[in-house]
């Protein structure tokens, strides 16, 4: 597994695995030229809460939904800024770090952008910040149907897909009613445990 270059798709509050070839990675590629995919962590994330696993689904306006990615709007019809802000807020507030970093993130459940890449791009920019990730991602510009000399990971990251890394247990804070629950939204590790970068590095 070469992870001098990869590319990656966008992604909202992306997942561990996500974070983890990126702070393995030399350089990071985010892809800004294909075709919009529903059902995939382009727009969904995954959190741990009081009643288990639950989906966050960040809703896109119908008419864009096989436009370009960076041509993809966001729909503000329903209030689901609110509804996954009090989700995380229930999910995180008992943990140790829910205080020191809830901060960086609420912006992104006030503000409202046009576009999905943009708000996904703004908000991955500040979690690589907050955890130490001194990288900021190239642009693919143009679409490839397969790279040769990057990893290429647009379509391999995927709720469906199986995962590259193994599960390295840490402490979540639901732990005294599920079992430990691997590669949720990289906020899980950050508000659970810290922004632990040589977590992500040593994942294996």
């Amino acid at each position: 597994m070469n992870l001098k270059e990869i590319v990656v798709s966008t992604a909202y509050l992306p997942t561990i695995e996500y974070f983890a070839f990126i702070a393995k990675s030399e350089v990071f590629f985010m892809e800004d030229a294909e075709t919009y995919q529903k059902q995939s962590y382009r727009n969904r994330a995954y959190i741990m809460t009081a009643g288990g696993v639950q989906t966050l689904i960040l809703p896109t306006r119908h008419e864009t939904q096989r436009s370009c990615i960076r041509d993809v709007r966001i729909d503000y019809k329903c209030p689901w800024q609110l509804k996954h802000w009090r989700a995380i807020e229930s999910a995180y507030s008992g943990t140790p770090y829910f205080l020191y970093f809830r901060d960086f993130l609420y912006p992104f459940f006030e503000k409202k952008y046009e576009f999905l890449f943009d708000y996904n791009l703004e908000l991955t920019e500040t979690l690589l910040q907050l955890f130490k990730i001194k990288k900021a991602p190239a642009f693919t510009g143009t679409f490839e149907k397969e790279y040769h000399e990057r990893f290429d990971l647009r379509n391999l990251i995927h709720p469906k897909k199986e995962r590259f890394f193994q599960d390295t247990p840490y402490h979540q804070v639901f732990d005294d009613r599920f079992p430990f629950t691997g590669n949720l939204s990289v906020i899980d590790l950050l508000f659970n445990a810290g922004p632990d970068r040589e977590y992500l590095l040593n994942l294996r």
